[in-house]
């Protein structure tokens, strides 16, 4: 005989957290507010780069300066890049402990 119903099981505190954070964060998703929020990070991460008419070619510095430029415009794209992404691990990761809790799949124990 197979039991086809579906067992609630309880998340621990941490995974409460987690899976109340990744539903606000999908919330968060569904705005109009975050699409533009969005396409700034986007825009961030994926067309960075430095406007070489803003490095001034007279000076003796130019090259330390266009490096610096450079290195920071990395490093501001990645960082738009990694939000993007810790935002979508957080709302895949909810909708996975809710497919836990509500025993339509089983909990994946990982030792690390």
């Amino acid at each position: 005989m197979v039991d086809n119903e579906k067992v609630e099981v309880i998340l621990t505190p941490e995974e409460e957290k987690e899976l109340r954070e990744g539903q606000e964060l999908y919330e968060l998703t569904q705005s109009a507010g975050w699409k533009v929020i969005e396409r700034w990070l986007q825009d961030r991460a994926f067309h960075s780069w430095v406007d070489p008419r803003t490095i001034d070619a007279s000076g003796g510095s130019s090259k330390d300066e266009w490096i610096w430029r450079e290195l920071n415009a990395f490093h501001s794209a990645d960082v738009a890049k990694q939000l993007l992404e810790e935002i979508q691990k957080s709302i895949g990761n909810a909708e996975y402990l809710n497919k836990v809790k509500s025993g339509e799949i089983k909990k994946r124990n990982f030792k690390i």
